[in-house]
């Protein structure tokens, strides 16, 4: 098998527990990992605030792919090295298009300077806290360059979202799973897979020597650029279909029972 030179890991789900920690377990085993020179990083759909303190907690990332790819930072010191955002004009017809199709639709923007702005009948089922300012219309509040729109519904599924934005948003935009049951609009091309390609790109590294863990539908990209595609055992049933390798669910340490196969224990 080609050597493995970077590794990237979902948060939720994958490299944390159920409970939202990350076992001693796991921390050996990404230990090893960097021992053996390994690059390591988090890809998530987590804003980089809400990405840090796993970050800090499992020890040796060096990268954080967070936003799905829309931002990725040093882990060190959080410094950014790539942010692809739509413009403010994209971001705002994107979120009247969303309005004028999905009646009810709530609507939560990302903005590229790290506001939040949440309508007020936005309320997603979220692993993590978001310092938000809830508004009566977010799109009222777009100013400048906007990273991810979430479109919450309670009428109609991701799927059916998505089908109905797709060929009515602005040129330069995708509509694509976020990873929570909502569906997010970002700029054309943004995914944790291009994410994973910045960093690659920066030591040299090829697609076929990258590994990537995930769970959710945000993680398909990812795992299909990868050469090395692992699916959790808890995951989507199409993440699992298409992965090259299942490994043990996130509450059995999973991720660390492959990366000791790789790299040995502790």
């Amino acid at each position: 098998m080609t050597a493995i030179r970077m590794v990237a890991f979902d948060i939720d789900g994958t490299l944390i527990r159920s409970d939202g920690s990350v076992s001693q377990r796991v921390c050996d085993a990404l230990a090893s990992a960097r021992r053996a020179g390994v690059v390591l990083a988090v890809s998530t759909g987590r804003p980089w605030p809400q990405a840090r303190s796993v970050v800090e907690a499992a020890g040796g990332m060096q990268y954080g792919i967070c936003l799905n790819g829309a931002v990725v930072v040093d882990a060190t010191d959080g410094a950014p090295i790539a942010v692809r955002a739509m413009s403010a004009d994209q971001a705002r017809q994107a979120g009247l298009a969303a309005r004028r199709l999905l009646p009810g639709v709530s609507l939560a923007a990302d903005m590229a300077d790290g506001r939040h702005f949440w309508e007020r009948g936005f309320h997603p089922m979220m692993p993590i806290d978001v310092d938000a300012c809830r508004v009566d219309d977010a799109v009222a509040q777009i100013d400048g360059p906007v990273l991810t729109w979430l479109v919450g519904t309670t009428e109609h599924d991701p799927d059916l979202v998505m089908a109905s934005l797709r060929h009515h948003l602005p040129v330069g935009t995708d509509i694509r799973p976020s990873g929570l049951d909502i569906a997010e609009i970002a700029a054309h091309g943004v995914s944790k897979a291009s994410g994973l390609q910045v960093v690659a790109e920066r030591h040299g590294i090829r697609r076929h020597e990258v590994m990537a863990f995930g769970d959710g539908l945000n993680d398909v990209d990812m795992l299909r650029w990868a050469g090395l595609s692992v699916a959790m055992d808890n995951g989507h049933p199409r993440l699992r279909t298409l992965a090259r390798r299942v490994a043990p669910g996130n509450d059995v340490d999973g991720v660390a029972v492959v990366l000791e196969e790789l790299f040995g224990p502790q």
